[in-house]
This record gives C-alpha cells, sequence and structure tokens, in this order.
C-alpha cells in the first residue's frame, strides 16, 4: 500500500515548468491589483512558499 501511495504522490506533483508559470502568473496580479507595498510583500511571501515546494520537489536542502 505505501508504494501505491507514493506513486499516487508523484502523479499530482507539479513541474518545474509549471511551478513558475504559476509563479509568474500570481505576481502579475499583485503587481496589476496591488499598489507597491502590497505586490512586494505579496512577491516575497510568494518567493517564500514556491522555494519550499520547489525544494520538496528537488531535495535540495535537507
Amino acid at each position: 500500500m505505501s508504494a501505491s501511495s507514493e506513486q499516487h504522490k508523484d502523479t499530482h506533483e507539479l513541474s518545474t515548468a509549471q511551478l513558475i508559470i504559476v509563479f509568474l502568473i500570481f505576481s502579475f496580479l499583485l503587481i496589476w491589483l496591488g499598489d507597491t507595498f502590497t505586490a512586494t510583500v505579496g512577491i516575497l511571501g510568494e518567493l517564500i512558499i514556491f522555494a519550499f515546494a520547489y525544494n520538496e520537489k528537488h531535495k535540495l536542502v535537507d
């Protein structure tokens, strides 16, 4: 059962290109709809969230 759940987990992960595209879309929306402060803080928060997601995918840092 453990192996099948591991396979199922791998099928729902985003590729690196998809992570970048989603990041750019969210950044564009923050810049377009928000003021300077909101866009800056939002993009910094977004960088942290996507960095964790990228690290979980590639296991770069323990």
